[in-house]
């Protein structure tokens, strides 16, 4: 993996290179914490930040729409005249964080990387270039709700970007991580780095790694319940009486796969095929025709969620976690069951169920024997 520096304030250099061949998007401040994806256009391209809170809405709506069109169709005499959805103009995502990264390899990972190809999702994530920002900001960049050390997704990407900018100090150091990133590094404005420079990022790395909370220290450990089935019946009910079935945590999970598909008429006369997102928390996601629903108990649901993302069974087909540690779901939950929060209570639940068996016979192994003194 190559990389180069680059003087901090010359990053609308790196922009107005990017617009050149894509429509670019990136991160902007609105009010208070607020902060949003927007495209970066000549007006607004100097407000573009290097630290800022990661938008609670993440960028995979770039390369997996909340609402695709796939086709439309229109009647013609007796026959029906099919078009496909236009191709896409290719992107580019300046300053997604390393767990929205990590959210676009596990799409990938769904869509591409198993017996059955998604056109729509390959077609928009040809053209897709993502220039990766380091969390390195201590006050901005990370939340309270972040754990993506234990995700092992951050605060660094490893892979799936294509050029990766970690703030030093004044300086920027700029990695490559594919091909595309590599031809972008060619640009006379990218000067040579020193081993200084890697010594200094592999401190502030340190550094920032040792901020982030450690209660979700149990993330693994929760792993091996749900895989093993150890979590209690009672723990899943107690999350799906706190769940609200409002689809939050899945409207702003990077990692979400779960999409519906629905054909509707339009003002012009035609039927557009769409796809948009799903969600399992909704009473509707596993109704069947006839209208039975093997899943209309919440907790029901509540259980599905997380041992599709949890389970190890799911993580060895698809090579990762569907989920990547950003913390979204714990923010916008108002019943407080997001992935932090389920897993500290299966944590507690879970722990205090196994070691309560051995209680008993620690006590039976104390008395003494009928006869002997003690």
């Amino acid at each position: 993996m190559r990389a180069r520096i680059l003087a901090s304030h010359q990053i609308g250099r790196i922009l107005e290179r990017l617009r050149r061949d894509y429509e670019v998007f990136a991160p902007f401040q609105g009010r208070g914490r607020d902060t949003f994806f927007d495209r970066v256009t000549a007006e607004n391209q100097d407000q573009v930040q290097l630290h800022l809170p990661n938008p609670y809405y993440p960028p995979k709506r770039y390369v997996l729409p909340h609402l695709e069109r796939l086709m439309t169709m229109r009647r013609e005499g007796a026959e029906w005249r099919i078009e496909p959805a236009p191709d896409v103009q290719p992107r580019a995502i300046f300053g997604i964080r390393s767990c929205d990264v990590a959210g676009i390899r596990h799409l990938d990972r769904f869509y591409l990387g198993r017996q059955f190809l998604d056109p729509y999702y390959a077609r928009r994530r040809r053209g897709l270039f993502l220039v990766n920002v380091v969390c390195t900001d201590l006050e901005r960049d990370i939340n309270e709700e972040c754990f993506c050390v234990c995700a092992d997704t951050g605060p660094a990407a490893a892979e799936g970007f294509d050029l990766q900018l970690m703030d030093l100090g004044g300086e920027l150091l700029v990695a490559a991580g594919s091909a595309a990133g590599e031809a972008f590094l060619a640009d006379p404005m990218f000067q040579r780095g020193t081993p200084e420079h890697l010594e200094r990022r592999r401190e502030i790395l340190e550094r920032t790694r040792r901020s982030f909370r450690a209660t979700t220290g149990w993330f693994s450990a929760t792993v091996r319940y749900i895989t093993r089935g150890d979590v209690l019946d009672a723990t899943w009910t107690e999350v799906g009486h706190r769940c609200l079935e409002c689809g939050g945590c899945t409207y702003v999970c990077p990692a979400c796969t779960c999409f519906t598909v629905s054909d509707r008429p339009t003002a012009s006369g035609e039927i557009e095929r769409v796809r948009l997102w799903d969600a399992c928390a909704l009473n509707g996601f596993t109704r069947m025709a006839g209208g039975f629903n093997p899943r209309r108990a919440v907790h029901d649901r509540r259980n599905r969620r997380f041992f599709r993302k949890l389970a190890h069974y799911f993580i060895q087909r698809e090579l990762s976690m569907a989920c990547v540690g950003c913390g979204r779901c714990d923010a916008v939950c108002h019943g407080e069951v997001g992935m932090p929060s389920v897993i500290e209570m299966i944590r507690r639940a879970t722990s205090k169920a196994i070691s309560a068996p051995a209680a008993p016979a620690a006590a039976a192994a104390a008395q003494p024997e009928p006869g002997r003194k003690t």
